[in-house]
């Protein structure tokens, strides 16, 4: 048995604890927030995630509290050119699954608790001081641990900002269980529906660097398309700023590593955030039971990990991730 230290209870490091118990470590967990803190927004969980999760025993809980995605529906407004597929992939039930953040970490944190795996909230440690024989940063794209290890970027601005909607009803015509894109010149806007938990909608569109921009105008590429039926009805967030961090610089020494943002922040635009925090937990477990020493184990889960991550980065389609490498 060895002992790890965790920064942060985020996905990825409640993912990490869940899974590192199951291989003989002893967790303790650190994270800054405290236990009520609010956690916003929504998830798509690809279909690497939902075979991870089953890994850790959360993977029925997690599809049931969410809703399937089957389907993509792309729109240029430019041109009127369509597109649709679907997103199953063989050996899945379906291929992603929406779900609210809030809800996906309630469902961790239960996991912790059947499990009695520690951690403090409301308390900011320095990676430095840590007395475990593994430290794992999952301490997200502002990484104290990242710094730690030598890397001080700090994340860089996409050039683009975010608003997001929700609303109890689906939009009317519109198929559920399908993401529906409409692209237009300065952005992207974006739905999803269920009939349990209604639609789920975004505005994505460019923004200068520190450039005062009108909220409502993230609206306006939504009033072109369906979602305008359920827009006045729909609690909307303020625009967001979106950063990344690319994969790079050192993800580990012998004994800390990164996972998650703290390594290859993405912004949801990509829509790969919350389901690489996951596939680098088992990921991370799967090496430490299996490699000679920690060590080994670091060096193994970032020459598997690495790679994905810088894919993620590319254009092209979402990269493939091995289903062996997320069984424990």
């Amino acid at each position: 048995m060895f002992r790890a230290e965790i920064i942060g209870c985020g996905v990825g490091g409640a993912c990490a604890a869940l899974a590192m118990a199951k291989v003989g470590a002893r967790v303790q967990i650190y994270e800054t927030a405290t236990r009520t803190a609010e956690v916003g927004g929504w998830v798509t969980l690809g279909p690497a995630a939902s075979t991870a999760l089953d890994q850790i025993g959360l993977g029925e809980k997690v599809r049931a509290a969410g809703f399937p995605v089957v389907g993509v529906s792309t729109v240029d407004t430019l041109t009127g050119r369509t597109n649709s597929f679907a997103r199953t992939e063989p050996g899945h039930r379906w291929s992603s699954t929406h779900i609210w953040r809030k809800d996906l970490l309630a469902l961790l944190r239960e996991g912790l608790e059947e499990v009695d795996i520690p951690c403090e909230y409301g308390t900011r440690v320095d990676p430095g001081s840590r007395t475990g024989d593994l430290l794992v940063g999952a301490d997200g794209a502002r990484s104290a641990t990242r710094r730690m290890l030598g890397d001080p970027r700090e994340p860089t601005y996409t050039g683009q900002s975010i608003r997001y909607g929700h609303c109890r009803a689906v939009v009317p015509g519109l198929p559920t269980h399908v993401l529906h894109f409409w692209s237009h010149p300065e952005g992207v806007a974006g739905y999803v529906g269920d009939d349990r938990d209604g639609s789920f909608w975004f505005s994505r569109r460019s923004v200068a660097s520190g450039a005062a921009v009108d909220p409502e105008v993230f609206l306006d590429a939504l009033r072109a398309t369906p979602v305008m039926r359920v827009l006045e009805r729909s609690e909307v967030s303020a625009p967001i700023a979106l950063y990344e961090l690319e994969p790079e610089g050192s993800w580990h020494n012998a004994d800390t590593v990164l996972i998650g943002d703290a390594a290859h922040a993405v912004s949801p635009a990509a829509g790969r955030g919350a389901t690489s925090a996951i596939e680098d937990a088992i990921v991370l477990a799967k090496t430490l039971r299996s490699a000679d020493s920690i060590a080994a184990a670091l060096e193994s889960y970032t020459e598997v990990r690495r790679p994905i991550a810088q894919a993620t980065y590319r254009p092209g389609p979402a990269p493939k991730v091995s289903a062996e490498d997320l069984r424990l």
